[in-house]
């Protein structure tokens, strides 16, 4: 528990510096009309979107104060799919004293002037420690608004499609709800990159195939401990043992594209809180014989952590809180092996 602890202080200290962006999904935006709405363009948003084809070009709109920061990001996953793609990006806005020339099949409203920013392919990768996932940064926009009004942003590209991200905003902040469900979207981030669904879920899948037949072995001879309430804890501990290597295996895919950088300890860090809870809840359910109040605190606190820190996929902290929570003795009613 101590170095759980200790963990936790240092995740606390660490995360808000690893240059994540709060997941935002937009809807269709494909004209003017349609521009999705970033609802506070001083907060960083993350955008994962595609381009259907080439001469396509996707819109979205802020509202802004004159003299406020505008700070844009365009990037595209490493996936080899998607190493022809290159788009670009222009914003635009009343009173910018820019008259770059937009493709003609960028609609730019009347009266505005327009900044753009051609796509460049970087020789080398970025390392995002937080998702934990590797992609090129294109291009990028950081000024000043001149103007009170609404802006535009437009993400094009002449001759083909493909994956596209788009941070806007530099203030790193998460709400509850957007942090809590930061499971999810990591795995809608992983399919953006053109991870399929089972490759994502690969490392869990193995966790719990292994671990199963594990328990089954160990307490083939141990009826009286294989209750409703052990089965429950360890299966808890399995998940965040999963969730806890689907963190370190994707960093490992990345790190193939990306160069070792010392943001990866972070990687590390976050994928070590889960382990951690995992290997206590197992630990807490191969002793169990009966639980007890302290063991039900434990438990408890498991279940909490882990929502909090993306272990378990929302399935491990609600059992490990129902662990806590389950009578003492309760009969599996599973067949003698």
């Amino acid at each position: 528990m101590c170095i759980l602890l200790t963990l936790l202080c240092a995740a606390y200290v660490w995360i808000p510096k690893a240059l994540a962006h709060s997941p935002v999904d937009l809807g269709t935006n494909e004209s003017l009309e349609t521009a999705g709405k970033i609802p506070s363009p001083s907060k960083s948003w993350a955008i994962y979107s595609q381009l259907h084809e080439g001469r396509e070009a996707h819109y979205y709109q802020f509202e802004i104060d004159q003299g406020e920061r505008i700070y844009i990001s365009l990037f595209k996953p490493t996936a080899p799919e998607d190493s022809e793609f290159l788009p670009s990006l222009t914003l635009m806005g009343p009173n910018l004293t820019s008259q770059d020339s937009v493709p003609s099949y960028v609609e730019v409203p009347e009266g505005y002037g327009a900044i753009v920013v051609d796509g460049i392919q970087p020789s080398q990768a970025n390392y995002e420690p937080f998702s934990p996932s590797s992609f090129y940064e294109l291009a990028g926009i950081d000024t000043e608004a001149p103007s009170t009004g609404t802006y535009y942003i437009a993400v094009f590209e002449p001759n083909e499609g493909g994956h596209y991200g788009l941070a806007v905003g530099y203030l790193e902040e998460f709400t509850l709800n957007e942090w809590i469900l930061i499971p999810l979207n990591l795995i809608s981030i992983y399919q953006w990159e053109r991870q399929s669904l089972p490759l994502i879920l690969a490392p869990l899948a193995a966790i719990l195939i292994i671990g199963l037949a594990f328990l089954i072995w160990k307490w083939k001879k141990q009826t009286d401990m294989r209750t409703v309430t052990a089965w429950t804890g360890a299966l808890a501990g399995l998940l965040f043992l999963g969730t806890g290597l689907i963190t370190l295996f994707q960093m490992a895919l990345s790190l193939t594209y990306a160069p070792a950088i010392a943001e990866a300890a972070v990687t590390i860090l976050l994928a070590s809180i889960p382990i951690i809870l995992g290997a206590i809840a197992l630990r807490l359910s191969l002793k169990m014989q009966k639980i007890n109040l302290r063991t039900r605190i434990y438990f408890a606190i498991i279940g909490l952590v882990a929502l909090f820190m993306w272990g378990g996929l929302y399935v491990g902290p609600a059992l490990a809180i129902i662990c806590s929570l389950l009578p003492s003795r309760l009969s599996s009613g599973a067949p003698k092996l």
